[in-house]
């Protein structure tokens, strides 16, 4: 299944590098298969109108119908579950390319992605706001030592003893107050990993069918 689907991935990618059609490609145009290569790559029917677009200057015009025969076998191709829920959980939006026929399926495993690009953003927010509060602690103990070594140090007035000590108190009040954060942030880093990680093992049947 794996190889089968990489090979597909490997064929459309090809595929792709062929969007502008130059004036061979007009005339010996199988507009079925053309049709396919776009419904295949989740573009919407209507890029047929680029097509005709580009071959007008060749007095060549697209056979619609075969078109959009094509256009749908692509589709089928593109409008999965499976491709859905992998375009949803990379935070892809959705063009309303998918045939009507087909777009229920899609948007099903769409919708499921997103839950997850959702949850993932959660996660990564508050694994960021933990690091930060750690980085910030080790920061200010570092100061804090600096402006303590700093206070002891010959040749200072006693203004400049009181300036010191005022900053290490600032100091000293900032780390107390990250400390006292640090369970709240662990504890919702922990719930936004596990929320992740269910949905992730509720949904696995979809990265199983790639």
């Amino acid at each position: 299944m794996y190889f089968r689907y990489c090979s597909l991935a490997a064929i459309i990618l090809l595929m792709s590098n062929c969007a502008n059609m130059n004036e061979a490609d007009c005339l010996t145009a199988d507009w079925q298969v053309i049709g396919f290569e776009d419904g295949s790559l989740g573009k919407h029917e209507s890029n047929i109108a680029e097509h005709r677009k580009e071959c007008s200057q060749y007095g060549v015009t697209p056979d619609l119908e075969a078109y959009r025969q094509g256009h749908y076998q692509g589709s089928q191709i593109f409008c999965t579950p499976s491709n859905g829920f992998s375009r949803g959980i990379t935070g892809k939006k959705y063009q309303r390319n998918c045939p009507i026929q087909l777009e229920a399926a899609f948007l099903a495993g769409f919708t499921d992605g997103q839950t997850i690009y959702g949850l993932k953003q959660t996660f990564n927010y508050h694994s960021q706001a933990l690091a930060e509060a750690y980085a910030d602690i080790e920061t200010l103990t570092l100061a804090i030592a600096e402006k303590n070594e700093l206070m002891v140090t010959d040749g200072l007035n006693r203004e400049q003893r009181i300036a010191i000590r005022d900053e290490v108190a600032v100091h000293q009040q900032q780390l107390q107050d990250l400390q006292d954060a640090l369970p709240l942030l662990k504890q919702e880093s922990e719930n936004a990993q596990q929320m992740y990680e269910q949905e992730m093992q509720k949904f696995s049947s979809y990265l199983l069918s790639q």
